[in-house]
């Protein structure tokens, strides 16, 4: 695969984005695709509109739940695997304060704004997973729902991702689908890192 589709991370990675807002500077100095290093290549890089404009909605649409799809790409540098995050749609869901799944006319829309956003083009993103919020005002971990959910078809490909996020204390969370050998399906919380495109 040629090296200048692959980023690699400079700084360390955070979750709690009261650390990314108080370090936006420094934070966005994570290398871009054309400048490739022997350092570390984190599994998840999330362009920076995408990390911002997630949580706002998030916290729009506290104190109820929020869920969309993310956009990007897949791509692997020598033997590690990693997601780079481009972009985000979402479409009608059924909302509460302790639930939030799109409805079928969701999943179309959504599809829809797709499509009029990328057409056909050759270079298109691709769905490789869901953000989704927690707005409970502590560092969120996944309900049996959301297992059910993101361990399904269609959100269920190995090397997914799926970002956590609570708005009232700022946390953002990445996980990604591992499969073991004997082919079962989970959720593993892993480093990510935000990047600025140059």
């Amino acid at each position: 695969m040629n090296s200048k589709n692959n980023l690699a991370g400079k700084k360390k990675p955070k979750k709690n984005l009261a650390e990314i807002y108080g370090e936006s500077k420094e934070q966005t100095n994570a290398e871009t695709e054309d400048e490739i290093t022997k350092e570390k290549i984190y599994l998840v890089y999330i362009l920076h509109r995408v990390v911002y404009e997630t949580l706002l909605l998030c916290k729009k649409a506290d104190p109820n739940e929020a869920i969309g799809v993310l956009l990007g790409y897949k791509y692997q540098y020598e033997d590690q695997k990693y997601v780079k995050v481009v972009d985000w749609v979402t479409g009608k869901a059924y909302q509460s304060h302790a639930f939030a799944e799109f409805t079928p006319d969701g999943v179309r829309q959504y599809t829809s704004i797709i499509e009029e956003k990328y057409g056909d083009s050759e270079n298109r993103p691709k769905i490789v997973g869901i953000f989704h919020s927690h707005p409970f005002g502590s560092n969120p971990h996944f309900s049996a729902t959301d297992y059910n959910t993101f361990l399904n078809f269609p959100y269920d490909t190995e090397n997914n991702v799926f970002v956590l996020i609570d708005p009232r204390s700022n946390y953002y969370k990445s996980y990604i689908v591992v499969i073991d050998e004997k082919g079962m399906k989970d959720l593993k919380e892993v480093d990510w890192v935000e990047y600025n495109p140059k």
